[in-house]
């Protein structure tokens, strides 16, 4: 499996997941000039905005490490564009990671970061 494949695989099994622990996934793979957000999921008042690191193996550290200063301010500005346009201002919103790391059978382990970083 290449790695496109690997990481729809792993988002798909990031929305399952959220879906199961009672949030409702809003969008999927949204895109806007300031670039993606893999999921945008809601849990009563507070919409997070979830970023979804899959990997095979932990050779080069764990799924999370790869969200960096960069990719982060990128996930920043596209949830205040999401914001903006959904008119979703009252609410209250958060950026998680889900980490999934594919086994061989297609099973998962999967590890949910709430808040992992913030905005400053």
């Amino acid at each position: 499996m290449d790695n496109i494949s690997l990481g729809r695989q792993g988002e798909t099994m990031a929305a399952s997941y959220l879906s199961a622990h009672g949030y409702t996934v809003l969008q999927r793979n949204y895109s806007c000039p300031m670039g993606e957000l893999d999921i945008v999921a809601r849990q009563g008042d507070v919409v997070a905005f979830v970023e979804v690191k899959t990997r095979r193996s932990l050779r080069y550290g764990r799924p999370c490490e790869a969200v960096n200063f960069r990719k982060k301010q990128h996930i920043i500005q596209s949830a205040k564009w999401y914001i903006s346009q959904h008119r979703l201002s009252g609410l209250h919103y958060r950026f998680d990671i889900v980490e999934v790391l594919a086994r061989p059978g297609g099973s998962a382990n999967i590890n949910h970061i709430r808040n992992a970083f913030e905005v400053k």
